[in-house]
């Protein structure tokens, strides 16, 4: 099964300071060796990856929670553009049900908005596997 096939992965970006910090998310495919998602523009994993684009992705749980005997891949993320979100959007709709998704990010917008910050899923994030 391809990582692209996965429910769920946890995606590992790291800190400043070299420490992996860890986060489930949905995943699609959506190029040849590229798998995207979609995120908040002002999110901490967007920080860290304009900072350092090397991550690891692993099938996970949909609480990060490594599965067992899943293998990591590792790959270099990018901030897609307007395109590739709109792509990454209609791949994960028809890959979790438009329901779904729907309702996960009205709350995650939500949250968001409390929080003071913008949309929930403003932005993709295309990584590009090694």
């Amino acid at each position: 099964m391809s990582i692209a096939d996965e429910r769920y992965v946890r995606l590992t970006t790291w800190t400043a300071d070299g420490r992996p910090k860890h986060v489930p998310v949905w995943i699609t495919a959506v190029g040849r060796d590229q798998v995207g998602f979609t995120t908040g523009s002002d999110s901490w994993k967007v920080r860290r990856i304009r900072r350092n684009p090397q991550v690891r992705i692993q099938a996970s749980d949909t609480g990060g929670t490594i599965v067992n005997g899943s293998t990591p891949r590792t790959g270099t993320a990018r901030l897609g553009d307007a395109d590739e979100l709109a792509a990454v959007r209609t791949a994960i709709r028809r890959k979790y049900g438009f329901g779904v998704v729907v309702v996960v990010v009205w709350f995650m917008g939500a949250i968001g908005r409390l929080a003071g910050r913008g949309a929930a899923a403003d932005c993709a994030l295309v990584i590009t596997l090694d």
